[in-house]
């Protein structure tokens, strides 16, 4: 009995810290900024199928920047994220 316990608290205790670890925001740019004012570019989720180049303008409309797409990262790109710019 004392193993099951065990294992049932192990299995919470994983799920917990997974759920809080992918629940994490995944702003990319660090820094301090004016409460309301945006930085010059912020770049966070990868671009999909469902998050292209028209929704990622507006998000960052949204977020009070001008302009947004998806830019690719690496050497060649492999990857796109959604960038938003002043």
């Amino acid at each position: 009995m004392g193993s099951s316990k065990m294992l049932i608290i192990f299995t919470l205790t994983v799920l917990m810290v997974i759920s809080s670890i992918h629940c994490q925001p995944n702003d990319l740019v660090p820094g301090n900024f004016a409460a309301g004012e945006a930085s010059n570019t912020l770049c966070f989720n990868p671009c999909t199928d469902k998050l292209g180049d028209n929704e990622c303008k507006a998000i960052c409309v949204n977020k009070k920047y001008r302009n947004g797409s998806c830019v690719g990262f690496g050497i060649p790109p492999s990857s796109k994220y959604c960038c938003c710019e002043n």
